[in-house]
């Protein structure tokens, strides 16, 4: 049997678009509460994560291209030790005195990038916080400890020089998308939901 424009029921879609305009509120009602549920949730769901950077530069203070280049062929291996414990646990202990640290040594260095321009001596650290203070502090912190600790655990490593240090105005939101994301997604929601309940509530009034 073929079907003509019109639902099983016998509502035809020229009467439902008529029907969303009579029930407005149904769906609008609907749209708005699944939206503000979800922004409330993502609200409390959602722990803000910064990240803030500091650089240091590690080389031999001298004009020998052969050292220099075997400099740049060691930063690979400076990344690495960045995010070892001799490094890293110094950092955890003075975090740990700050009461709005809630962090342990592992999520530390789970927040722990590093990077190394081509060619370059400078070995950038990124660190992530819960709010750009700690972020920065996270960052310089690392810095400081690299500083220190690279020429008794390398001992032919040369100066660790900090060029740059992170501030909390540098400090960068990664997962602020993520509350409008769930926002929408709770907004498209509330509007099927809205749509559905129209249709249902119109064909039981027929």
């Amino acid at each position: 049997m073929m079907m003509s424009n019109s639902t099983r029921d016998g509502l035809s879609f020229g009467e439902f678009l008529l029907a969303l305009g009579r029930y407005w509120y149904i769906w609008v009602v609907t749209a708005g509460i699944a939206t503000a549920g979800a922004f409330f949730w993502a609200q409390r769901t959602t722990v803000p994560t910064y990240s803030a950077s500091s650089t240091v530069m590690i080389y031999h203070p001298n004009n020998d291209p052969n050292q220099r280049n075997a400099d740049i062929w060691a930063m690979a291996s400076y990344r690495k030790i960045a995010k070892t414990t001799p490094i890293v646990a110094p950092v955890q202990t003075e975090l740990a005195k700050n009461k709005a640290y809630q962090g342990d040594q592992n999520s530390l260095v789970a927040g722990i990038s590093t990077s190394v321009a081509q060619n370059t001596l400078n070995l950038k650290l990124n660190a992530q916080g819960s709010s750009p203070k700690l972020a920065a502090q996270t960052a310089n912190l690392l810095a400081k400890s690299l500083q220190q600790r690279l020429p008794q655990l390398v001992p032919n490593s040369g100066t660790v020089q900090i060029i740059e240090q992170a501030t909390t105005k540098r400090a960068t939101l990664l997962n602020g998308g993520r509350v409008q994301k769930l926002t929408l997604g709770g907004l498209l929601f509330g509007l099927y939901l809205g749509v559905l309940a129209t249709f249902i509530y119109t064909v039981w009034r027929r």
